[in-house]
């Protein structure tokens, strides 16, 4: 860009028109992937967009060098999540991450510090931030399958660590959790996990737990416990993470991670910036726990739970258009947003874009800000679709 393309240049105008315009249009399909809409009023926020706000060191370290920051608001953030969590109130960590592959890489690193040699397990249906973490971190990875609806199998699990710790008694194990997994929305139990390493003779000591509850996390925990799968501190993990994104909006990748802080370990003192180092990056956004608090306030816990409501409202409405139109549709559980079907032609694909796996599924995820009419237009073009490529209706999925 040159000296003189100056902000009111009608080139540089003129591109960011185009810019908004086409992400507008691509926002009338957006129903393949986790993200809630429904942004509140956020202009009081504005002023602070002219302000660097970097959240550097340790995010509950009241001192250090630099003054612009949020530590204080993201440190009410982190209470807020641990609170939803069950994390005891005297023993607790965490900080407001760039989202949920740095939240993972951030638990698998402080679970590798307290079991050096221990092996990361996950189901075939985690997140393809796991495997990039263990690769990152140099530690054993081991995949195990999961039911057809995306669950852990957890006598697998128990099987498999078993035989492992047969071979290598003593190196401990770290298992990821997928509360909310990627395709189906299916939720590993953490109770149930732990009772499978309880048959397999991994003692407390030589297990780490991690939720992965990017998505799934908060809206589950607004449930009540007797309804929804055990997932929390409470329930045994030892860390957790969800992202700012999906569930609460923020219009910018942004997470959570919380963990016990007895089993936390940060790398002390740094002189440069006169704060402890705890934290993947050195810098971090201060904006993201700017706005997470906001939200969070916003909302509060009443209208949290509102909006799940709707989500799940919404969501039970698509999967029975979709049954209505001939079309098999289901869920991995009355709770999930996420509703799975047969991947659709690929003329729908070209205009609604959505993720697919190996085994022919296609979904659309009903997150709040989505409506009817979203649903509506999605369904018709879906008939259209299969009207026009004259494709047979698939038979009926397995429940």
């Amino acid at each position: 860009m040159s000296a003189a393309a100056m902000p009111n240049d009608p080139t540089v105008l003129g591109r960011l028109e185009q810019l908004h315009g086409d992400l507008r249009q691509h926002a009338d399909f957006d129903v393949g992937f986790p993200g809630a809409t429904d942004l509140p009023d956020m202009s009081p926020l504005i002023r602070f967009e002219r302000l660097l706000l970097n959240n550097v060191g340790h995010p509950f370290a009241a001192g250090g060098a630099y003054r612009l920051h949020t530590k204080h608001l993201e440190h009410e953030v982190v209470g807020f999540v641990a609170d939803l969590f069950d994390a005891p109130l005297d023993n607790r960590h965490g900080y407001v991450s760039a989202g949920g592959t740095e939240s993972t890489l951030w638990a698998l690193w402080q679970a590798r510090r307290q079991l050096p040699a221990a092996t990361v397990v996950c189901s075939a249906a985690a997140h393809y931030s796991v495997a990039k973490a263990a690769e990152l971190l140099r530690m054993r990875l081991q995949v195990i399958p999961t039911d057809r609806r995306g669950e852990l199998r957890y006598d697998l699990l128990e099987a498999a660590v078993a035989r492992q710790r047969r071979s290598r008694r003593g190196t401990g194990v770290i298992v990821v959790a997928s509360v909310g997994t990627t395709m189906t929305e299916a939720v590993d139990d953490v109770a149930r996990i732990g009772a499978a390493l309880d048959a397999a003779g991994v003692g407390p000591g030589l297990r780490w737990i991690h939720a992965d509850a990017a998505l799934a996390g908060i809206p589950l925990a607004l449930c009540d416990p007797a309804t929804r799968p055990a997932f929390t501190l409470a329930d045994g993990a030892h860390s957790i993470a969800v992202s700012g994104h999906k569930f609460l909006a923020t219009p910018f990748p942004c997470g959570v991670v919380v963990a016990l802080a007895d089993r936390h370990t940060g790398r002390g003192d740094i002189s440069y910036t006169a704060a402890p180092d705890s934290t993947i990056t050195g810098s971090r956004s201060g904006h993201a726990p700017l706005w997470l608090w906001y939200l969070l306030r916003y909302w509060g816990l009443s209208g949290l739970r509102a909006r799940a409501e709707a989500a799940r409202t919404l969501a039970t409405y698509a999967e029975q258009q979709l049954h209505d139109l001939g079309w098999p549709a289901w869920r991995a559980s009355p709770l999930a947003f996420t509703v799975v079907f047969p991947r659709p032609p690929q003329s729908l694909l070209d205009r609604w874009p959505l993720a697919t796996d190996d085994q022919g599924n296609a979904h659309i995820v009903c997150m709040p800000g989505k409506n009817r009419e979203l649903v509506d237009r999605f369904v018709a073009d879906l008939a259209r679709s299969l009207a026009l490529d004259n494709d047979p209706l698939p038979g009926a999925m397995a429940s």
